[in-house]
C-alpha cells in the first residue's frame, strides 16, 4: 500500500498520509485518567452498581465531591481546637455518611485514587460566596476536621485534596477566592494539618473555571510560596473548550513542574445540563468529549477527569446534573451507559497510570496521540477520525518493527471489537478508520 494524500465524496475511503510514531520524543507521563463522582447520589447504597461499571475498567482516578461547603451551620468555639463530639454529630448525618460510604466503597477496589473535592459555598457566618479574613481560621478548621474525622474514624486514604472548587467564579461553585487569600489559607491549612499528622495530604489546585486565569494569576502566587508549592500534588484547571491555555507548558518550567496539570472537570458543553434539562443521548457528545481529551493531551496535561461519572442532583445549582456518563434512571433506581461511558472505556483501558505520552507526525485528516507503556513495551495509539469518510492510512514507529496489532473502533456504526491487523511491507500497519470513529491501535515492541 502506497499511502498518498486524497479527496472523497461523502462516505468513500480516502487514503491519508503515513503516521510515524517516534518512540524517543518522550512528553509527559499520565498520571489520572478518571471521573468527577457526586457522593449525594449514594442513595444507601444503590450507587454500588454505577461504582463497579467503573472499577471493572481497572484503576483510574475520582475528583469525588462534596457540597455544599456549609457543613458547619453556626461559628462554635475557638478556632484552634477540633471538638471530637461536636464534629461527629457533624460527620454522622446522612449527607456526611453519603461522602464516607462513597469513598469507602471506591477504595475497596484495587488501584482507584481518590482525590477529595469540596465544592459550593460556606455558610453565611463564614463568609457565603466568600471566605471572610477573618474567618479564615474557622474555614481550615472545617476542612482539617473533615480530613481528621475520614482518616482517623472511617480509616480512608484521603491524601489529596481540593479545597476550593472554582475560586474565581461568582461564589456559587466555590467561595470566591483570590490568588493571595488562596495561598494564606492553603499555607495555613497545611501547617494545621501537619501538625494532626496528616502532613502527607497534598493539594489540587486551583481548580480555576479558567486556565488562562490559572496560568496568570493563580499559579504563580501558589509556587512564589514554597511551603505552598511543596504541598501541591497537582495544578488543577477546569476546561469545556478544550483550551488548556498553556498552562501544562507555563507549569512545566516553573517550581510546580514535578506535579503536573489535571483536568479536573473537563466536557464537552451541554447546554441546560446543570439546570435540570436532561439531554437525548448523541454520538456527537461523546465524540466532542473524546476529541477533548486527545486535545488537552496532545496540550500537556498528565491527567483529566470527566465531569460527570452519573446524573445526580447538585446542592450549589438546586438541580439535577445531567452530565453523567451514566444514565440515572429515578423510577428503578438504576444507571444506565450513554455514547460517553463507551468513549472513555476505551481511554482508561488504553492509557493506564504511567503510560508516557510519545511523539506522533502525519495523518493530518486524523487526531491522534500516541503512549507507550514502557514496563510493558506496548504502544498505543488513540485518535479520531473527525472527516466524513473513511481515513486509511499506514502506521510505522521508526525503525521498530510493531507486532501482535489489534484495532478497536468506536463510532455512531460501531462498537468495540478488537481484530487483528497484519502488518504491510516495511513493517508498518495499514488500519481504516470509519467517518466519525474513535480508535486504538495497540501494538508491541519486540
Amino acid at each position: 500500500m502506497q499511502p498518498s494524500s486524497s479527496s472523497a465524496e461523502d462516505g468513500e475511503p480516502s487514503t491519508t498520509e503515513p503516521l510515524t510514531v517516534d518512540l524517543s520524543q518522550k512528553l509527559q507521563p499520565l498520571t489520572g485518567l478518571g471521573v468527577d463522582a457526586n457522593v449525594h447520589s449514594w442513595k444507601g447504597g444503590q450507587l454500588r452498581a454505577a461504582i463497579d461499571r467503573y472499577t471493572a475498567l481497572g484503576p483510574m482516578v475520582w475528583r469525588v465531591i462534596i457540597e455544599k461547603a456549609d457543613w458547619e451551620p453556626t461559628e462554635i468555639g475557638p478556632a484552634d481546637v477540633i471538638d471530637d463530639s461536636y464534629y461527629r454529630r457533624i460527620y454522622e448525618t446522612p449527607k456526611m455518611r453519603d461522602l464516607w460510604d462513597t469513598i469507602a466503597y471506591i477504595e475497596s477496589s484495587k488501584g482507584q485514587t481518590v482525590s477529595l473535592s469540596v465544592m459550593g459555598a460556606v455558610s453565611p457566618w463564614m463568609g457565603g460566596t466568600k471566605v471572610l479574613p477573618e474567618k479564615e481560621d474557622f474555614w481550615v478548621r472545617m476542612i482539617a476536621s473533615l480530613l481528621d474525622y475520614g482518616r482517623r474514624q472511617r480509616g480512608l486514604t484521603l491524601s489529596l485534596v481540593s479545597p476550593l472548587n472554582e475560586p474565581d467564579t461568582n461564589g456559587i461553585e466555590g467561595p470566591n477566592v483570590g490568588p493571595a487569600q488562596m495561598t494564606e489559607l492553603l499555607g495555613k491549612l497545611g501547617r494545621r494539618l501537619d501538625a494532626l499528622g496528616m502532613g502527607d495530604v497534598r493539594f489540587v489546585v486551583p481548580d480555576t473555571s479558567s486556565a488562562q486565569g490559572a496560568r496568570d494569576d493563580y499559579v504563580p502566587a501558589l509556587v512564589a510560596d514554597a511551603y505552598v508549592s511543596g504541598k501541591i500534588a497537582r495544578i488543577g484547571i477546569h476546561t469545556y473548550s478544550g483550551d488548556a491555555a498553556s498552562v501544562p507548558d507555563a507549569v512545566s518550567k516553573g517550581a510546580a513542574a514535578r506535579a503536573g496539570v489535571w483536568a479536573t472537570e473537563f466536557n464537552a458543553w451541554c447546554d441546560g445540563c446543570d439546570s435540570g434539562a436532561a439531554p437525548a443521548d448523541t454520538w456527537d457528545q461523546a465524540f466532542g468529549m473524546a476529541r477533548m481529551l486527545l486535545s488537552l493531551v496532545g496540550q500537556g496535561v498528565n491527567g483529566a477527569q470527566m465531569y460527570d461519572a452519573w446524573d445526580g442532583y447538585y446542592e450549589h445549582h438546586g438541580a439535577m446534573g445531567y452530565w453523567g456518563a451514566l444514565k440515572y434512571d429515578p423510577g428503578s433506581g438504576t444507571y444506565s451507559p450513554r455514547s460517553a461511558f463507551s468513549v472513555l472505556s476505551l481511554f482508561i483501558r488504553a492509557l493506564p497510570s504511567g503510560t508516557v505520552h510519545v511523539g506522533a507526525s502525519g495523518a493530518p485528516a486524523l487526531e491522534v496521540q500516541a503512549f507507550l507503556d514502557e514496563p510493558s513495551g506496548q504502544v498505543n495509539i488513540v485518535g479520531a477520525n473527525p472527516t466524513r469518510s473513511a481515513q486509511r492510512f499506514v502506521v510505522a514507529a521508526g525503525g521498530a518493527q510493531l507486532h501482535g496489532a489489534e484495532l478497536a473502533l468506536l463510532g455512531p456504526d460501531s462498537a468495540v471489537a478488537h481484530a487483528a491487523i497484519p502488518s504491510v511491507r516495511g513493517g508498518g500497519l495499514a488500519i481504516s478508520v470509519p467517518a466519525n470513529d474513535i480508535f486504538w491501535l495497540k501494538a508491541s515492541l519486540p
